[in-house]
């Protein structure tokens, strides 16, 4: 008899030391449905996603997690395959950052190291039915990710919970479409995108050829990142992407500044340039993280304007071996702090991004087993 008390009382004691952090705390997540929804990470092939929750949204700045639970959104009727899918690796790191706010710059918003608490192979299952809310990791559990060692978080002043998923390899394309939106709340501020406008012409690899061309595609704003692309650049390449504030001035003299003997112009002054390579077609694909222009997420950059372009090395297209495309004069959207202590930083093709295609004041549904 007191054996089995004993035991009674250790169970008990067991159980008590387990308990839940639900996020974001202010909204109560555990009790209602959040009004939005997110398809990354688990409707995607690969995708990268960076959760951000402040110290007021944990309830508490320091505690030890063991396994996170995300869920689905609903009320939305079971369709499609019945699963389970497989991720061939799915890595989440955990922990904390200083940084006062997140940009498209998956590196620089991490102070230290995150702790590694999950690398393997993963399945779950989709969208079970039309519950309302669904139930946390639900169905069969297989939104719940086990960490391989409890994790010590301690959240400093002005900083936040870190969450980073990289998911790569999900077959979930193979099957048609299922439904596996998880849940969560978008809040207002972030990055608000600006404009982005072509100008001046570029010149040609050969004579008669079309022009060198660019564009740019993402978020022109501070706190996210744009990307530049080009066309009729030359094969197989080394490209420079060039920026400046001005497109009057350069130290070659007043722009647009011909290069002598070509029909190709400078548009802008090389205050600032980076190193691209062309492909088989002398194209630089859209959205290429080699291309990524990311603005820190700081406010004093709201309508600033950004003259860009790009200059491809090409021998024998004129005596100077040089071909410029046309430019695009970007100016900066705004940017505004979240409106509650959540935040989301993602790329929705790339497990292994360095720099983000979508920042957002979006708060994952999330469940935190702490002790």
């Amino acid at each position: 008899m007191q054996r089995s008390l004993t035991a009674v009382l250790l169970l008990a004691n067991l159980a008590c030391a387990q308990n839940f952090l639900y996020l974001p705390a202010s909204l109560s997540p555990n009790t209602v449905e959040l009004p939005s929804y997110n398809l990354r990470p688990f409707m995607q092939t690969n995708s990268r996603v960076q959760m951000f929750f402040s110290a007021a949204e944990t309830g508490s700045s320091s505690f030890t997690a063991s396994a996170l639970s995300l869920r689905y959104d609903g009320p939305i009727p079971q369709v499609g395959a019945p699963g389970p899918f497989t991720v061939q690796r799915l890595r989440v790191g955990v922990g904390a950052t200083a940084v006062g706010q997140p940009s498209a710059s998956f590196g620089s918003n991490l102070s230290q190291p995150l702790v590694p608490v999950f690398d393997s192979a993963f399945s779950y299952m989709p969208d079970p039915g039309s519950a309302f809310p669904h139930p946390w990791a639900a169905p069969a559990n297989s939104m719940r990710i086990p960490f391989s060692a409890p994790a010590n978080i301690v959240i400093p002043v002005g900083g936040w919970l870190v969450v980073d998923v990289q998911m790569e390899g999900n077959n979930i394309a193979n099957f048609g479409f299922s439904h596996a939106i998880v849940d969560g709340f978008t809040g207002t501020g972030g990055a608000v995108n600006g404009t982005a406008t072509s100008f001046g012409q570029g010149c040609s690899v050969t004579n008669g050829g079309p022009t060198a061309t660019m564009t740019t595609t993402g978020t022109h704003a501070p706190g996210a990142a744009h990307f530049v692309s080009g066309q009729n650049l030359g094969a197989s390449t080394l490209a420079l992407a060039i920026l400046s504030g001005s497109n009057t001035t350069s130290q070659f003299g007043a722009l647009p500044w011909n290069l002598p003997a070509t029909g190709c112009n400078l548009y802008t002054d090389l205050d600032l340039s980076f190193v691209m390579f062309t492909d088989a077609a002398g194209a630089i694909a859209p959205n290429q993280q080699m291309g990524a222009i990311s603005v820190p997420a700081n406010s004093a950059f709201s309508g600033v304007t950004i003259y860009e372009q790009l200059v491809a090395i090409v021998p024998g297209a004129n005596p100077f071996d040089l071909v410029l495309s046309d430019a695009r004069a970007i100016t900066l959207g705004s940017f505004t702090p979240p409106s509650i202590g959540v935040y989301s930083v993602s790329h929705g093709a790339d497990a292994n991004a360095t720099f983000a295609d979508r920042v957002e004041p979006f708060g994952y549904a999330a469940r935190l087993e702490v002790n």
